[in-house]
């Protein structure tokens, strides 16, 4: 059997540990290897890895180099000090530059009126497909895999499709009422799958319009993020496939900061952040940071 790295001694000491972050840290680990040309991390003088680890340009990528520098030297009962002050510095430095990626973002995104004004263009021409899109991205704070759906007026096929459990669906009936069920979204596991009702005619009548379109193409499922021939778009390439329909080719990302910052200015706007919150699975103080323009 082969003997143990620093970081795989680590990571079977933590047995709980989320895949995601044993991926990250595996992954980390070998291109700190590559950087510090050692694999013997623990021993190695922290100057020389604070010096070495500096010349990444990216802040994030530092502070998770860092980051391992410091579990490793931690669990060979080495002196981190130094390591550990020069991460605080890189953390503050990389807050500075958010800040200033922030005013910047203020500075050119559109206001929540044009994108309004878009939306209803959009309609007039009927062009059904970019309609949903924007509407679900703009009134209901979606992520780009929550528009991965197939679209139905067939309420069997509804309940069927949502008892599958990994499919999103969006449902038209009667008297123009709309419903939106999500079963495969970012934060279903911490959410669980969402059911909502949409009051919305336009829409009602922009999903009855591109199911008309699409079974003139396929007899298989409508999907809203489908290919010429009806076929599904790939999900390795959503965000690429989307901002084809938005405003100026937003991401699902831009368009969250428009809502966010421009609905919520003070602390009186709480109830708005919980709506949003709700809508899209994202914890408020997440919103707060990564999303509104105006908070630093």
């Amino acid at each position: 059997m082969a003997e143990l790295n620093e970081m795989d001694r680590i990571l079977a000491k933590k047995p709980n540990l989320a895949k995601n972050s044993i991926k990250t840290y595996t992954q980390a680990y070998k291109k700190l290897v590559d950087i510090l040309a050692t694999d013997n991390v623990a021993d190695l003088d922290n100057t020389e890895i604070i010096e070495l680890i500096d010349d990444e340009e990216n802040y994030g990528t530092i502070n998770l180099l860092l980051t391992i520098v410091l579990m490793i030297k931690y669990d060979n009962d080495k002196k981190f000090d130094d390591i550990k002050k020069h991460r605080d510095v890189i953390r503050e430095e990389m807050r500075e530059s958010r800040w200033k990626k922030k005013e910047e973002k203020l500075e050119t995104l559109p206001s929540i009126k044009t994108l309004t004004k878009y939306l209803n263009r959009l309609y007039s021409k009927n062009q059904y497909q970019s309609y949903i899109i924007n509407y679900l991205l703009i009134n209901y704070n979606v992520r780009n895999l929550d528009l991965d759906l197939i679209l139905t007026d067939d309420m069997k096929e509804y309940h069927n499709l949502g008892k599958r459990g990994d499919e999103n669906v969006l449902f038209v009936g009667k008297n123009n009422s709309v419903y939106y069920y999500r079963n495969n979204y970012k934060t279903k596991k911490t959410y669980g799958p969402k059911a909502i009702r949409l009051s919305s005619v336009k829409l009602a009548n922009s999903i009855k319009g591109y199911i008309a379109q699409q079974q003139a193409i396929t007899d298989g499922d409508i999907y809203l993020l489908s290919l010429q021939d009806g076929n599904r778009s790939g999900r390795d390439s959503l965000s690429h496939y989307i901002t084809k329909f938005t405003y100026e080719g937003l991401t699902e990302s831009d368009i969250m900061k428009i809502i966010v910052t421009e609905k919520v200015k003070t602390i009186d706007d709480y109830n708005k952040l919980e709506k949003i919150s709700k809508n899209r699975g994202t914890a408020i103080e997440t919103l707060i940071e990564e999303y509104n323009l105006s908070v630093y």
